[in-house]
């Protein structure tokens, strides 16, 4: 060794010693200290990464559609982390775009997903579709290669038909539809939650109830209610309503009378089922008092009226249906006229061109069966009071009014305005000036007028309160919630066959119209996917299935059920609109008019859609079937002679 002057060589062994002695440890420490690096950048990875938290639903019924689904981005503390904006892939849904018939299968979702802000919201129209459900048990998110999978608890199907069960199940139990229906839209909510989670449902009720309201249509149609309501409380009041039925009543002097009066009255407004029901409701409600007819059976005579005659005039339904038909033809790939084939299915809408003459059978014979012949004999068996209505004023205190409504939606029915803005603009009309008339032609005050149109608005309360949970019952049934109607398509499916095709038709839309209380959703359900199948079975070329009796009794027989289920369901809007009209209780008129609905429904299928499947003519079933229906009616009623009362 060699010794380093100026130091003495016991301090440099020293020194070498201590260097020799630090180097091992330093050997030794650099793997522990790059573990512990590499640990600590481990964390501060995981501790960047977000994890993914799934919001639900996590529960659904098989086969049913999913409105949203939400996928949110948390931080270890579990706070949102809005700077995630990462794209990734999900598997495990299914989609059916506009394209898609109703029937036909589910596609995955193809696209990439992008989170916003930390937040992914799938819905149908985030990725191009109308339909959005589940395929697989579980969701399965890929970000960055890395899968996270969500378990998805899938309910028993028939779940999806709780909503309408609840509905008619309750309101007979309780005999409180408003309770029926609230529950049943609560049944709907609740089914996309664990029994963990029940309570994630009420959020989900109230916007349900809040889109109802908000709906342009359904506000539309709500306006026009109450202000048709108030149009025929000034014309009460201001004693027009008075004059006109003291009018009327030396037309209508008995029992009879005044129901064919009431029918044809229902015949002449004939381009709006709304417009009729509450127009013919309000005007023959006095009379039909004084000539002791019941209120159920008014209900049921502009009910069984009203739908009918707008499904087959030239009516605000009209370019409705002739569209339908036209998204039907393109999808089998048709080329002829929509219009011109819907025109020619007329002879095979069987059901309301028999509903039309079973009402005329019931008024002029004046017999009745079931709940209604009892409903009719309690009221002759009561000493019905003297309406206590004011003195009669002027006759054109109510007429002008009325011709008012009708002539200003005849107008914009020629000249195609927008049917919900049309009755809006109509009612807004009358109403107002059957106000001005009431202020300027009567003896009401100011003030009493203004008393007179709240209590208007009032008295359609109950009315709209219905219609409304009505709305939110159809809403939970919808394609994009619970796919009722595609459950029901579902369970029918395998049944087609050419010959029993419209008969199938028509059971198929009444049962879905029922469940979901809408004949227009029905028609637009069932019209599209049976018409390229009708096609098929009937030629598969426009020559061969145009003019084949089959193809155009299918599509009749759909636009009929749908009206004949509309006819019978409590949750309809119709429905409700004619019992409010005719200021009757809303069980009692669905209760009273479905025996008339059943028979002709029977009639409609055993002797006409059954007998044309299988290749007899029309003008041979038609006949038969109105003849059926006016023999129930005259041989198996009975007049309602209670006690000492008598009826011509």
């Amino acid at each position: 060794m060699i010794q380093r002057p100026g130091r003495p060589f016991v301090f440099q062994e020293a020194e070498t010693t201590l260097m020799s002695l630090a180097s091992a440890r330093l050997v030794i420490l650099l793997p522990l200290i790059g573990l512990i690096s590499t640990h600590c950048a481990a964390q501060d990875s995981a501790r960047a990464a977000p994890s993914i938290v799934f919001d639900g639903p996590n529960t659904i019924p098989a086969g049913a559609c999913i409105a949203e689904l939400v996928f949110r981005a948390v931080d270890s503390n579990g706070d949102m982390d809005t700077s995630m904006a990462a794209s990734v892939r999900l598997s495990g849904l299914g989609i059916r775009t506009d394209a898609d018939s109703p029937t036909a299968p589910y596609r995955p979702i193809a696209d990439a997903l992008q989170f916003e802000s930390g937040v992914l919201r799938v819905t149908p129209q985030s990725v191009g579709a109308r339909q959005l459900t589940l395929n697989s048990p579980e969701l399965l998110l890929t970000l960055d290669g890395q899968e996270l999978r969500f378990p998805i608890i899938q309910r028993a199907s028939w779940l999806r038909l709780l909503p309408p069960i609840l509905a008619i199940g309750l309101a007979i139990a309780f005999r409180d539809v408003v309770v029926s229906l609230v529950l049943a839209i609560l049944g709907g909510c609740l089914l996309y939650f664990s029994h963990t989670e029940w309570h994630l449902a009420i959020p989900v009720f109230c916007e349900t109830m809040v889109q109802q309201v908000a709906d342009h249509d359904h506000a539309s149609v709500i306006l026009f209610t109450v202000l048709l309501g108030t149009m025929i409380s000034l014309m009460n009041d201001s004693g027009g309503t008075r004059a006109a039925i003291d009018w009327l009543a030396k037309f209508a002097r008995t029992r009879r009378r005044g129901m064919v009066l009431t029918w044809l009255m229902g015949l002449l407004v004939f381009f709006d089922d709304y417009a009729n029901s509450m127009l013919i409701g309000g005007a023959m409600r006095p009379l039909s008092d004084r000539l002791k007819i019941s209120r159920a059976k008014l209900a049921f005579l502009i009910d069984s009226t009203a739908a009918p005659i707008a499904g087959l005039a030239i009516s605000t339904w009209t370019a409705f249906e002739i569209d339908q038909v036209s998204a039907g033809f393109t999808a089998a790939g048709i080329e002829a006229s929509a219009a011109s084939f819907f025109w020619s299915t007329i002879p095979y809408r069987v059901y309301p061109i028999l509903a039309i003459l079973v009402v005329a059978a019931v008024a002029f014979s004046g017999r009745d069966f079931g709940a209604m012949l009892r409903a009719e004999g309690a009221l002759l068996s009561e000493e019905v009071p003297e309406s206590q209505q004011v003195a009669a004023g002027s006759v054109w205190l109510a007429v002008l009014p009325v011709m008012c409504l009708i002539t200003i939606t005849v107008i914009g029915f020629v000249y195609d305005v927008d049917a919900y803005e049309l009755l809006l603009i109509a009612s807004v009309a009358a109403s107002s000036l059957a106000f001005v008339l009431a202020v300027f032609g009567s003896r009401l005050s100011l003030e009493e007028c203004s008393r007179s149109w709240m209590a208007g608005i009032a008295s359609m309360m109950n009315s709209v309160t219905i219609l409304v949970m009505a709305w939110g019952v159809s809403a939970v049934c919808q394609t994009d919630r619970l796919d009722t109607a595609g459950y029901i398509i579902d369970l029918v499916g395998s049944s087609m066959r050419v010959e029993f095709l419209p008969a199938i038709a028509f059971v198929v839309s009444g049962a879905i119209a029922f469940a979901i209380g809408s004949s227009f959703t029905t028609m637009a359900l069932m019209v599209p996917m049976l018409l390229p199948l009708a096609f098929t079975l009937c030629g598969g070329t426009e020559s061969a299935a145009i003019d084949h009796p089959v193809f155009a009794a299918t599509i009749g027989a759909i636009l009929a059920g749908a009206i004949f289920g509309d006819h019978c369901s409590p949750i309809s809007d119709t429905t409700v609109l004619s019992s409010a009209a005719a200021g009757c209780d809303h069980l009692q008129h669905v209760a009273t008019q479905l025996p008339y609905s059943l028979l002709t429904a029977v009639a409609s299928v055993l002797l006409c859609y059954l007998p044309i499947g299988f290749g007899v003519p029309w003008w041979v079933c038609l006949p038969i079937a109105a003849a059926a229906c006016v023999f129930g009616i005259v041989f198996l009623g009975k007049v309602p002679v209670p006690d000492s009362a008598g009826s011509d």
